[in-house]
């Protein structure tokens, strides 16, 4: 079993009610130790978050709503994390891209059985086993769900991350869509267009670029323009 892990998760956790960078580093490690006990594996790759990230040049107010919350980080917050990358063997800090993105790539590359370590939601756009270490809880994702899940954000957007999505499709009426739909992206295309008229097709992309997580390496979403107009 091999533990894929949102590094970001657990040092976020970490800080929380940590009055020092050394209180912050022993939550976790102990974070990290029962959760690989959890999972029965001394297997791991992790992921943190770089500095830069691609979809802040998509769209500029891109988790522009987090500032807050990012002002209150401790002042140590980012030494805390080049200790774990530097420490950990099997982390890295991302390139131009963000943790989700390396967790679904190693996912889509890996040969062998493996756990989603996250308590983000975003990732449940991947099939397999996930484990949140919040909950200390296991799931699964089936491949038809992952599916449903992803184009039912490219509807809804995120207002987490601050992604717009279509005005007024909240998950009640994107599950009502879908659930009815027989080819998925014809049916977001199509609301894409019904909401913003000629305009629907640069806004699903710019959608599209901020919800998708990567499978590989600049695995950017992309749409052709042909199929978006036959929706």
């Amino acid at each position: 079993m091999l533990a894929i892990v949102d590094g970001d998760v657990l040092l976020y956790m970490s800080i929380w009610g940590a009055e020092t960078k050394e209180e912050a580093r022993e939550n976790f490690d102990s974070l990290f130790t029962a959760i690989l006990e959890d999972l029965f594996t001394t297997d791991y790759v992790m992921a943190l978050g770089g500095p830069d990230n691609f979809r802040v040049d998509v769209y500029p107010e891109y988790k522009a709503n987090r500032s807050k919350s990012k002002s209150t980080r401790p002042d140590w917050f980012l030494d805390l994390k080049s200790d774990v990358v530097n420490e950990y063997e099997g982390c890295i800090l991302t390139d131009n891209c963000e943790a989700d993105d390396m967790v679904r790539i190693w996912a889509n590359e890996c040969k062998q059985p493996y756990a989603i370590v996250t308590v983000d939601k975003d990732l449940d756009c991947i099939e397999g086993l996930h484990y949140n270490p919040r909950k200390k809880e296991t799931y699964i994702i089936e491949s038809d769900y992952a599916d449903y899940f992803y184009w039912k954000q490219l509807l809804m957007g995120d207002s987490v991350d601050n992604i717009p999505g279509i005005p007024k499709i909240g998950p009640k009426k994107a599950d009502k869509m879908l659930e009815n739909s027989k080819d998925y992206c014809a049916t977001v295309c199509k609301a894409y267009h019904d909401f913003y008229g000629e305009a629907g097709y640069n806004y699903l992309i710019t959608n599209g670029r901020l919800i998708h997580i990567w499978r590989w390496v600049e695995d950017h979403f992309k749409i052709k323009r042909e199929v978006y107009d036959k929706a």
